[in-house]
């Protein structure tokens, strides 16, 4: 009789929308496809849905090795679940694999419910695994696994396959199909590898096993890509570390454009874009954001700190390089995002958020996203020996639900976020953290953008100055709405116990929103207030009254509303022109001169839940929250 293997790899949530389990369908196709495997095991369905513990026990029938793949976001749930296999199945061997596994084998020591431990990637290591146990052989000539031996642990060698152009794909295998068939009212969302392998060595990543890049075949990719459009698959996520790193990655980008055209999906293909950004991001870019598949292309920068740079192994592209490429991609309407890292190494509170403001002076007006830094087993920050080094102090945090609905069904699950550093105590990151969501409440979701841009080219007032008035006024002058929705968000922050770090509130849907998203929403809800309660802010700038009147009614009137279908405007400056010469990397002159801007709206949504879920979540990235952005119909008329 055969016996029987069960491959898990629980999700985020039991909620929708939900990822396919792409990992263990990886492992599932590729033991499939071995006949020596299958003329001795039965591999059943992938388990992937996170159900209650009792419920999902019924899965199984008489398992003789159940195989999970762990995350940040489903180990507790694995581990509860394994203890309960153990207790009702005695005789089950457990293996632990994934990215939350540390390299050593101190789990073992810690979780006596765990048989076998398995490092680095898992199609071939668990196929020699399960080959071994299947003839009998000495588990030690089996790499990438750690186990009980009579006299202590022992870890075997470190392998990583060099070639990984046979491997099978879990779409055109059918892995997934009896989750498609089993929860049809659930969205799905697909992951999507190209490539594995990453070159660049940053501290808090470990998101690759080899520096080496190894790539699948163009068939392969094609053909699930082709499955993911026909299957409808609303929104894939591509993890290779970096797309557009090979020149090939442009003849994907047209491939998923050719699909969406054809077949009407994916919706949104989300890459994470090559650091270094050259010509090929550029055009891959390009064909994803121009047929509107991708949100944006990120000029990711993480800090803007040489010292903190150099602690994480990092070097980023020089701010003039910035301001051309931003100025480019802005003037061919790719929208463009940057991503920042709170928490690293060597960071002050000035360096942090004098940072953050020069990329706006560099011209990153469009989007920012602020990450906690996150510390993960096998990064290089996860050494004892490093985090020692640099004064580093974590704090274990219940997860939080950003864009999902939180739904652990009886078991929470916890991230460590640095939350102290030599250079950064902890209040220090409670307000540098702060200091940013203000900044993209207001200038990236775009409040008061216009001002302050306004105010930088023609009066020479710098982003960070304004900036820093705007906290103090939050925080020390406005007595309203927005002093007490900001102050709210402090105290949040500065809990790191509970750690009620989601924004959400029913009127905006059941998902969970960033600070700044949920501030936003709050302020566009509460518009009147927010007008009345950032007008004086405003007025201390001593700007012309003609000017201020004008800029006042441009910026309130491009914040977009529930239920906007289109704007008509009548200025006395060239404020439109003006802006958007600002953003791609030129400069014009503000005249006084009568115009008019009519915009007409490429989306109307009649409910805040869906005017968050469009405009916030899925269209930040490309500025959906301004009425000027590259998606509408906009005609600028100047009067003779």
């Amino acid at each position: 009789m055969k016996k029987k293997v069960y491959l898990v790899q629980i999700a985020l949530s039991y909620s929708s929308p939900c990822f396919l389990p792409y990992s263990m369908g990886c492992i599932a196709a590729y033991l499939k496809k071995d006949s020596d495997i299958t003329n001795h095991y039965e591999i059943a369905d992938v388990i992937g849905m996170r159900e209650k513990i009792q419920d999902i026990i019924k899965r199984f029938d008489n398992p003789d090795i159940v195989a999970f793949t762990n995350f940040v976001w489903n180990i507790e749930y694995n581990k509860e679940l394994a203890k309960e296999l153990k207790r009702v199945y005695p005789d089950v061997k457990i293996l632990f694999g994934g990215h939350s596994v540390p390299k050593d084998s101190l789990f073992l020591d810690k979780y006596e419910f765990i048989d076998y431990l398995m490092h680095n990637e898992g199609e071939e290591t668990t196929a020699m695994f399960l080959k071994a146990m299947a003839n009998g052989e000495d588990l030690s000539e089996v790499p990438n696994l750690s186990y009980r031996g009579n006299d202590g642990n022992i870890t075997t060698r470190e392998y990583h396959p060099g070639d990984i152009s046979n491997y099978p794909s879990p779409y055109t295998e059918g892995i997934f199909d009896h989750l498609l068939h089993e929860f049809p009212d659930v969205e799905f969302h697909a992951t999507l590898e190209t490539n594995r392998g990453c070159p660049y060595t940053c501290s808090y990543c470990e998101w690759c096993f080899t520096h080496k890049i190894r790539t699948f075949s163009m068939e392969k990719i094609k053909s699930e890509i082709e499955w993911i459009a026909k299957n409808k698959i609303r929104y894939c996520y591509c993890a290779d570390a970096n797309f557009g790193i090979l020149d090939r990655d442009i003849e994907i980008a047209q491939y998923v454009v050719d699909q969406k055209n054809e077949h009407g999906y994916p919706e949104v293909f989300k890459p994470c874009y090559a650091k270094d950004s050259d010509d090929t991001v550029f055009e891959a870019g390009y064909l994803l954001n121009s047929n509107h598949i991708d949100k944006g292309v990120t000029l990711a920068y993480q800090t803007l700190d040489l010292q903190t740079l150099e602690n994480i192994g990092r070097k980023n592209l020089t701010l003039e390089h910035f301001s051309d490429l931003y100025a480019r991609y802005s003037e061919s309407g790719i929208p463009t995002y940057t991503e920042l890292i709170l928490g690293l190494p060597g960071e002050t509170y000035e360096s942090f958020c004098k940072g953050i403001c020069s990329l706006l002076e560099s011209g990153q007006s469009n989007s920012m996203t602020v990450y906690e830094c996150q510390v993960y087993d096998n990064s290089p920050m996860g050494n004892p020996e490093y985090r020692e080094k640099h004064g580093i102090k974590v704090s274990r945090i219940p997860s939080f639900g950003i864009h999902y609905n939180p739904d652990y069904n009886g078991v929470q699950e916890y991230m460590d976020i640095i939350t102290e550093t030599a250079t950064m105590p902890k209040n220090e990151w409670v307000k540098a953290y702060m200091f940013s969501v203000v900044l993209q409440t207001f200038h990236h979701l775009g409040l008061t953008r216009y001002f302050a841009i306004y105010l930088n080219k023609e009066k020479g007032i710098s982003y960070y100055d304004f900036y820093s008035m705007l906290f103090d006024y939050i925080y020390n002058e406005c007595s309203g709405y927005i002093h007490e929705l900001f102050v709210e968000l402090y105290n949040r922050k500065t809990d790191t116990e509970t750690a009620d770090w989601t924004y959400q509130k029913d009127v905006f849907g059941t998902t969970g929103w960033y600070f700044e998203e949920g501030a936003f929403l709050e302020l566009a809800l509460r518009f009147e207030d927010f007008r009345s309660e950032i007008k004086p802010f405003l007025k201390k700038f001593d700007i012309e009254e003609k000017i201020f009147d004008n800029l006042y009614k441009y910026q309130m009137g491009l914040i977009r509303r529930l239920g906007t279908d289109e704007v008509h405007l009548e200025l006395d400056y060239n404020f439109y022109p003006f802006f958007k010469a600002v953003e791609e990397g030129e400069h014009i002159d503000l005249i006084q001169v009568g115009n008019s801007l009519d915009i007409k709206s490429n989306k109307v949504v009649f409910s805040w839940a869906e005017y968050a879920k469009e405009f916030v979540w899925f269209g930040k990235r490309y500025s959906a929250t301004l009425m000027v952005n590259p998606r509408e119909s906009i005609v600028y008329k100047e009067k003779k």
